[in-house]
């Protein structure tokens, strides 16, 4: 006992060296933490290719669509505008207003406004425009925020012949509806594309996590398996240990337990080898002192002796016989437990057995003051048995009344119906299989009783009281309820 324990011990010592050793880059949280790392790395470089991709694809996708608009993309309407400014640079006050009003006719849609060197306002479009007459430069500043800030317009300032300082020459504004012209520096395409590129990699990522943990998965499901698939000895097989990690010590772990319970087993087999081989070797060396001693027992019987001499020879005889029983159970056992003991069955009727046992112990249950009570069907009961064997399960249980239930002085041998079938019944008024009795035993009589009725499959069904114990021996009895009451009389 002890050293199993110092042998269990010393393997949860070894499982906890075992999972100190493992590196972190074998473990299993290293190659996620590397998986986490690289779906970080990756996201702000995807944010950037699809930038970069924006940039580059987007002429080319969006030109078609420009082509539709009645005035070009944005970045084409701020182009010509400041083209235009360029152009007014010198001219008189007349061509001018002339130049702009031709480009009213052409921006149908737009509002245009000229603000001239001196401040004043000098052209607008509509006439209804309500601007102020005079500008300062904060005035025009305040203007051009106002027109950045404006969701519904687009609007394009631009300073005649270029110029920035104070107000120049003058600038001219030009503002359009927004709905009908688009924006290259509108930022909606690109959000979408980085977007899109968020979405892909995070689906890779929840992609490369569900791999990981589904193959996590499969190893722990394989190991489940293994453990409960028992091999033909009944002990499970070994597992392919494939990497380094948890699992794998895990698995490691289990291959150690199957080996030690391999080993186990085979240590418990010898054990068992042994301990048969010891019962019949026991068997076969006493009973040839038993023989001689129940000779000169014979030899003593012939000889005068007294009332109390003739007592104790009896006695002896007595405990000899006992002795003698104990052996022949002992060795009986050994075999049926071995699987050596040879079955003959054959078709034949029961009661006759039973009756032909009964008439055999009665003078010896008479001898000992029984009340009997015999109450056998006289209809032939057909069952598949070894005859020898059944004598030997009736001679058990008979003697075990006997030596057990001897102070309730009572016995009946019967055929009773149990659960649809004709069962022999045997029952006394001992004190009960929880009772104590002067001549308690081992329990080989009623392990026998149960290994030979296996063999004939036959059932033993025992109910026991203070009143005493019926034993019921039948067909396999088929209902869940009932269980063979294996326990020592």
């Amino acid at each position: 006992m002890r050293q199993d324990l110092r042998e269990g011990e010393e393997n949860k010592r070894g499982l906890r060296q075992r999972n100190g050793r493992i590196h972190f880059k074998n473990s299993l949280m290293s190659r996620y933490l590397l998986i986490v790392i690289i779906a970080m790395v990756f996201l702000p470089i995807a944010f950037m290719s699809t930038g970069l991709l924006f940039g580059v694809l987007y002429p080319f996708v969006h030109s078609a669509k420009d082509d539709n608009l009645p005035y070009g993309s944005s970045i084409q309407i701020e182009t010509d505008w400041h083209e235009e400014a360029k152009k007014l640079s010198g001219l008189p006050e007349d061509s001018v207003r002339s130049r702009l009003a031709e480009l009213g006719e052409h921006y149908k849609e737009s509002t245009i406004l000229w603000v001239d060197d001196t401040g004043m306002t000098s052209f607008k479009k509509p006439d209804t425009l309500q601007v102020q007459s005079r500008w300062k430069p904060s005035d025009a500043v305040e203007y051009m925020k106002n027109a950045q800030g404006n969701t519904e317009v687009y609007t394009v300032v631009a300073f005649i012949g270029g110029g920035q300082e104070d107000l120049g020459e003058g600038f001219i504004s030009l503002a359009l509806p927004r709905d009908v012209l688009s924006r290259s520096s509108d930022t909606g395409g690109w959000a979408i594309y980085n977007t899109l590129a968020m979405i892909i990699i995070l689906g890779l990522f929840m992609l490369i996590s569900w791999s990981f943990f589904r193959r996590i998965s499969k190893r722990l499901t394989r190991l489940e398996v293994a453990v409960s698939t028992p091999g033909a000895d009944g002990i499970p097989l070994p597992v392919e240990v494939r990497q380094p990690d948890e699992i794998g010590q895990l698995e490691k772990s289990f291959n150690g337990m199957v080996h030690q319970l391999r080993d186990s087993r085979g240590r418990q087999q010898e054990e068992e080898q042994l301990r048969k081989n010891l019962i019949a070797d026991l068997s076969h060396d006493l009973g040839t002192p038993l023989t001689v001693v129940r000779g000169h027992l014979h030899a003593l019987h012939k000889e005068p002796l007294t009332a109390i001499g003739q007592e104790s020879l009896h006695r002896i005889e007595g405990k000899i016989d006992d002795l003698g029983g104990l052996i022949d159970n002992l060795l009986s056992y050994n075999l049926l437990s071995s699987g050596k003991y040879t079955m003959k069955l054959q078709q034949a009727d029961v009661v006759r057995i039973v009756r032909e046992s009964t008439a055999a112990w009665y003078p010896l249950w008479e001898s000992a003051e029984f009340t009997i009570d015999i109450e056998l069907s006289e209809q032939p009961l057909i069952w598949n048995v070894d005859i020898q064997g059944f004598r030997r399960v009736l001679d058990n249980l008979f003697q075990n009344i006997m030596r057990h239930a001897k102070s309730g002085r009572y016995v009946r041998v019967a055929t009773a119906q149990h659960l649809g079938e004709t069962c022999i019944v045997i029952e006394d008024h001992g004190p009960g299989i929880s009772g104590d009795s002067a001549s308690a035993g081992a329990g080989i009589g009623l392990r026998i009783v149960d290994l030979l009725l296996e063999g004939m499959e036959l059932s033993r069904e025992a109910e026991s009281s203070a009143r005493g114990t019926s034993i019921t021996i039948g067909p396999r009895f088929r209902d869940p309820r009932d269980k063979y009451n294996l326990n020592k009389t």
